[in-house]
């Protein structure tokens, strides 16, 4: 806890109050003290870039004695504080503070010093007389700050919600958030507020993922989606969206998965997969439609195709089973993918189309898979519509040898009342 406290009284001391040498006074705007001055302000910055504080604090020294502008003697304190030099520190603080005693950066440095010296009660002295005349957003944070690191959680709770007042911003939300939850055991009114900050600001990344924090710790695992949600719809984050899917399939929503991927458009292909794993075929092609005249990728015609016969088997007439054989057509001829040349051939054959023209497209699916048992079993379907049911009978015996699933038992018994009838 120390060290995170001085971090951040060092980050709202320095850097929320800017690069002092940017910030002239209105007087100072364009009006040069010496010659040098412009060269000796880059050759400061040049040096703060390349790692050398010690060189652009001299710099800055030599900047103000000779012209006696205020910006200098800050940006020199405030990178002796930075980079931990005590004594400069000290020494340029002595000189700021008697010239300067009611300048709020130098007595905020001064606090910021004073805490990393470990005298907090002299840094909380200090920082309610500067409230007295400023009670500035940065200020009251810094108060917060310093009573965070003495646990004074009550006092340090004020202080941080006086500072969220001002502008809601997510920095001091996260500091209330954290007293109340970790601290004070107001677990709910932590919970409303983030919620509440959330709903009427945004989503910022920091409050989101403390608010899924919180969710995971409380097992408020619709929470958790409902932010993954927020966060994915705000950012565009895939990695936000996929969180969401999953969490939603680790629940078995599949309802709730479906409209996600539906109104997100992310990742069709697993709206595909989830349509066609709950047979809703006709959901599978029209999703299978829109990548098709999206990508014109072919494989997508091929899928087209077979939701179109899945989701029509029932009321198959000639005008349907013309779509989707012109549709497998165009596959064949582009793609030599096993599936679509099985699944074809086997439409071909169980209608009576093209018995032959079928068969010879089965056969060429085997090529590429030839232990494939729905590849061998259209064979044998194609055998048995042409007679040929002793070779038939071959096949499928040793099919069911390794499968016992419906369709294949099915066609089992017609081939082997073929057999007998013939003898």
């Amino acid at each position: 806890m120390s060290r995170y406290i001085q971090a951040l009284v060092i980050i709202l001391v320095v850097f929320f109050a800017g690069c002092s040498v940017k910030q002239s006074t209105t007087s100072q705007v364009g009006k040069k003290s010496f010659e040098k001055e412009d060269y000796m302000i880059l050759e400061a910055l040049e040096q703060q870039q390349a790692g050398n504080p010690k060189n652009a604090i001299q710099i800055y020294k030599v900047l103000y004695k000779r012209s006696d502008k205020i910006n200098y003697l800050i940006e020199a304190t405030k990178i002796s504080f930075v980079s931990a030099d005590t004594k400069q520190t000290k020494e340029l603080l002595k000189i700021a503070l008697e010239k300067y005693p009611n300048n709020s950066e130098f007595k905020r440095i001064e606090i910021g010093f004073l805490i990393n010296q470990k005298k907090n009660k002299e840094a909380e002295e200090k920082v309610l007389l500067l409230l007295e005349n400023d009670k500035s957003e940065i200020n009251l944070k810094i108060a917060g700050s310093i009573y965070l690191q003495t646990k004074s959680y009550d006092l340090a709770l004020k202080y941080f919600e006086s500072a969220y007042r001002i502008s809601m911003d997510e920095n001091s939300l996260l500091h209330i958030i954290d007293i109340e939850y970790n601290y004070l055991d107001k677990k709910d009114d932590a919970i409303a507020l983030l919620e509440t900050h959330i709903r009427m600001q945004t989503c910022e990344i920091n409050s989101c993922f403390k608010l899924i924090e919180i969710y995971g710790k409380e097992k408020n695992i619709n929470g958790v989606i409902s932010t993954y949600k927020k966060l994915y719809f705000r950012f565009k984050n895939e990695a936000y969206a996929k969180k969401v899917v999953e969490l939603l399939i680790y629940i078995k929503d599949k309802n709730a998965a479906i409209r996600f991927l539906e109104k997100s458009g992310y990742n069709q292909e697993m709206l595909l997969g989830i349509y066609v794993s709950s047979r809703d075929f006709k959901a599978a092609y029209t999703v299978a439609k829109r990548l098709y005249e999206k990508t014109s990728n072919i494989n997508y015609l091929g899928r087209m195709a077979i939701y179109e016969y899945e989701s029509n088997k029932n009321k198959l007439n000639d005008k349907i089973l013309k779509s989707v054989s012109n549709k497998f057509e165009k596959v064949i001829t582009k793609l030599h993918d096993p599936l679509y040349f099985n699944y074809y051939g086997y439409l071909l054959i169980d209608h009576n189309i093209d018995i032959k023209r079928g068969i010879g497209l089965v056969q060429e699916a085997l090529l590429k898979e030839p232990n494939s048992l729905f590849y061998l079993d259209s064979l044998a379907w194609g055998y048995y519509k042409l007679g040929r049911c002793k070779e038939a009978k071959e096949i499928m015996d040793k099919l069911i040898k390794v499968s016992k699933e419906a369709e294949l038992l099915g066609h089992s018994k017609k081939i082997n009342r073929c057999v007998k009838g013939k003898k």
